[in-house]
């Protein structure tokens, strides 16, 4: 068993490395790093105890695909772990102590793909995984002190997701006590459509949902999440956009999971390789208001330049209408050339986190999901606290989780099949973000030269804890957060052309860079106003003289500037005369 780490953690805004420091420490170790609520988030690192006490902790190290709630009413956290549920108490809520404790239901442990879901508000968890057609789940309401066996039976046989939250109104008539909740599966091999049950008693017992005939997605889908006004969405990277083109987007519920309808995100781009999506919902709202317009964030992986870059994108309004994607890998300066496992989590209407892993390699013509991949992957956390407006970073895990490939082959393939298809993040009651995944690197592959990607073989149960900084609900904060500066696409050049002989000398000065250096610049040329085409992109300085012309012809120019956020409007255009040769 490795020791707990706390750590101070590298910040990245903007493109530039604000903080970084590395400490460690054990798990007794009295003091965490930072005060939260104050200054840029740090975390501190808590693997499950290893596998002792006759067979307690059995699957601390088969923890593939876990997940996580946390419980506001007592501020445990239960984590799903294979076929083992553990309690995970944050003691004076500091990070200082972590204690890890197994409250398995005895109903449930024989479940074939495993997953937990809670309601932070009240406590009520599901925890279990799918046994064939039917759900084999249990229900409790003290953290896992007892359990209330169910079954919920969609007919899909796999990759389960459940979700337990309020009624959204009007409350149907069949309602028993507060709480709806949702069990999903998918059709092995997109064989058939997502399949959905409902619960209007808790959990306890199930029926059917019916879904939209029209609506656009169908497998694979992420974790449900459900609003405070009772919306449940369940996010989707398999969906059809109004004019036909592969998007990512979701399902969505308003009548309590009777009937199941779809949303689609404009300009995003579902990739050739790789997992589902994840959203997040607020938690509060100002002044006990249940619903701050359908606020919603979803974050995905894209292909970008031909890596899988983080996006995210926001929804005001229940799902109908989005923000322009943003890339996280480029909003906050990581230099990734690849990410997944994204889970969301929000608290404040404004505030929000995307968890993933990420790697800064490339290993020409491979993949990063096939098992000859060469590059090591870390935790990392982006963080916004101005509705997406601008993003900053944080790498929560100073070890590698895995080198090598993530497989994202499912059941169909064998090799390096350790962190299986997803991780999961929760928020606490004060706001700091808890991220449950499965450590692939332990031992020798955390070593100076690592290990070969055949040997990351582990799955460890392991949380990172959000120690310092600011969280994800204002009323927490002890200082207000430093926000990156925007940054934007370069402003338009301001363009001079002068004539010499069979020659037009071009200089040109930036107005503004957008906040990120502009990187290039793309000179066009023409003979006429109206038309003109690429003449030669540039690296280097603000100048290029154009040689070789024709003397007493007329040239017309213009320059775009380059950052890593776009291209800048064109600049005005100039002209210039040359001279012939006498």
């Amino acid at each position: 068993m490795r020791r707990m780490r706390r750590v101070v953690l590298t910040i990245v805004s903007s493109g530039s490395v604000v903080a970084a420091a590395l400490t460690a420490a054990s798990a007794t170790d009295a003091a965490a790093a930072g005060t939260f609520g104050s200054g840029s988030p740090a975390f501190v690192v808590s693997p499950a105890p290893a596998n002792v006490d006759q067979g307690l902790f059995a699957n601390v190290d088969f923890a593939g695909e876990p997940s996580i709630g946390i419980d506001w009413v007592t501020g445990n956290a239960l984590y799903q772990a294979s076929n083992s549920t553990y309690k995970i108490n944050f003691a004076d809520g500091s990070g200082s102590t972590i204690t890890w404790s197994d409250v398995s239901a005895p109903d449930s442990v024989f479940n074939l793909d495993p997953i937990l879901g809670m309601n932070s508000v009240t406590g009520t968890a599901m925890a279990g995984g799918d046994d064939g057609a039917c759900g084999v789940m249990a229900v409790t309401h003290d953290d896992g002190a007892s359990w209330t066996p169910t079954l919920p039976c969609p007919v899909a046989p796999d990759h389960p997701t459940v979700g337990i939250g309020p009624f959204h109104a009007p409350v149907p008539v069949d309602a028993i006590g507060t709480e709806a909740a949702y069990f999903c599966q998918q059709p092995i091999l997109n064989a058939a459509p997502d399949e959905c049950s409902y619960s209007h008693d808790g959990g306890l017992t199930w029926k059917p949902s019916t879904p939209d005939p029209n609506a656009t997605c169908n497998s694979l889908f992420g974790h449900v999440k459900i609003s405070p006004d009772g919306t449940a969405y369940i996010p989707d990277n398999t969906c059809t956009d109004a004019n036909g083109n592969p998007a990512v987007g979701g399902m969505i519920t308003t009548d309590n999971g009777q009937s199941i309808g779809g949303y689609t995100i404009p300009g995003s781009v579902p990739a050739d390789r790789g997992f589902d999506p994840s959203v997040a919902v607020p938690s509060s709202y100002p002044s006990g208001a249940t619903d701050a317009g359908g606020v919603l964030y979803e974050s995905w992986s894209q292909q970008v330049n031909g890596g899988y870059h983080p996006m995210v994108s926001v929804s005001q309004d229940h799902g109908s209408s989005w923000s322009a994607p943003v890339d996280l890998t480029q909003a906050t300066g990581l230099p990734l050339t690849a990410a997944t496992f994204e889970a969301a989590v929000a608290g404040d209407a404004d505030r929000a986190a995307v968890a993933f892993l990420g790697t800064q390699d490339s290993d020409p013509g491979v993949s990063p999901f096939d098992g000859n991949f060469t590059g090591t992957w870390y935790l990392y956390v982006a963080y916004t606290y101005d509705g997406g407006a601008t993003w900053q970073a944080v790498q929560a895990d100073p070890q590698p989780v895995q080198r090598g490939g993530i497989n994202d082959g499912g059941t169909t393939s064998s090799d390096h099949r350790n962190l299986l298809d997803f991780m999961d993040a929760s928020l606490t009651k004060d706001g700091r973000v808890v991220v449950a995944y499965a450590d692939g690197c332990l031992g020798a592959c955390n070593g100076p030269s690592g290990t070969p990607a055949e040997s990351a073989t582990d799955n460890y149960a392991t949380i990172a804890y959000q120690s310092g900084g600011n969280g994800l609900f204002a009323a927490d904060d002890v200082t207000a957060p430093v926000l990156p500066t925007p940054t934007t696409a370069p402003a338009a050049p301001a363009l001079v052309a002068k004539a010499g002989v069979n020659q037009v000398s071009l200089t040109w000065t930036e107005a503004s860079d957008g906040g990120s250096p502009v990187t290039s610049y793309t000179i066009y040329r023409g003979t006429s106003p109206a038309a003109d085409a690429k003449l030669v992109t540039l690296e280097g300085p603000s100048a290029y003289v154009d040689t070789g012309l024709s003397g007493g012809s007329t040239y017309y120019y213009r320059v775009v500037a380059h950052n890593a956020v776009g291209d800048s409007p064109s600049s005005n255009q100039a002209s210039a005369k040359p001279k012939g040769k006498p």
